[in-house]
């Protein structure tokens, strides 16, 4: 049953997405690292994940799905979109559910020039609240972290805890990348970092949306395709 629920959503995810219609903001600040030859990070909300996953089709990076039979049609989505897929969950009490392992394998990826892609407020919240996870991969990876959202201009929003939003088909969506942040590598603050990408998110999210109104003016071509 898992399997045929995995193909389903599958094919359910590869129709919608046919019907959307993207167009990208700060472009320049991933083909700034392209040049530098430097790899990255994005930051993004997980009530965007799915528009934010959407987006990337054609450039495949690394991300950290839950062990639970629940995400197994998930795993296997990401998989076939040709993402790379770490497997784990976050701790319960003090026994850990492999979500270490996940966060020592994505590193590794990014060492070696995967992009990868968390979800910084998740996966159980609270919404829109940066953790330290994101900030210790960047710092052992050396690799910046680019704040990444997602925004549509009609989607269906769910009553879970990250009010997670689904674009609806055929919406345009306005995909923003934000200027780099850089962890150095003798960091031992966090909390001013997740503060600092918190501020960058939330101001990205607040353009994007203003900026939905000039979404003709932007260009279709994402980063990876200049």
């Amino acid at each position: 049953m898992i399997k045929i629920l995995s193909y389903l959503i599958y094919g359910f995810v590869k129709l919608i997405n046919f019907t959307y219609r993207y167009r990208y903001i700060g472009n320049e600040n991933l083909l700034n690292l392209k040049n530098k030859k430097k790899n990255f990070i994005y930051a993004i909300w997980h009530q965007n994940l799915f528009p934010g996953i959407m987006a990337q089709t054609g450039h495949p990076h690394i991300v950290i799905v839950s062990k639970s039979k629940d995400a197994e049609a998930v795993a296997f989505t990401c998989k076939r979109l040709g993402h790379i897929v770490a497997r784990g969950s976050s701790k319960r009490g003090n026994v850990d559910k492999g979500g270490s392992l996940a966060k020592d394998e994505m590193i590794e990826y990014l060492k070696t020039g995967h992009p990868g892609a968390v979800t910084v407020d998740g996966p159980k919240g609270p919404a829109l609240k940066v953790k330290p996870g994101i900030i210790a991969m960047s710092k052992q990876s050396q690799c910046p972290i680019i704040p990444y959202i997602v925004t549509s201009n009609s989607y269906w929003q769910f009553n879970s805890w990250d009010h997670f939003r689904l674009p609806k088909p055929f919406a345009k969506l306005l995909v923003a990348y934000g200027e780099p942040l850089v962890i150095a590598a003798d960091c031992s603050d966090f909390e001013l970092y997740q503060n600092q990408l918190e501020i960058c998110l939330n101001q990205l999210t607040h353009e994007t949306q203003k900026n939905l109104l000039n979404w003709n003016h932007f260009p279709k071509k994402n980063w990876y395709e200049f």
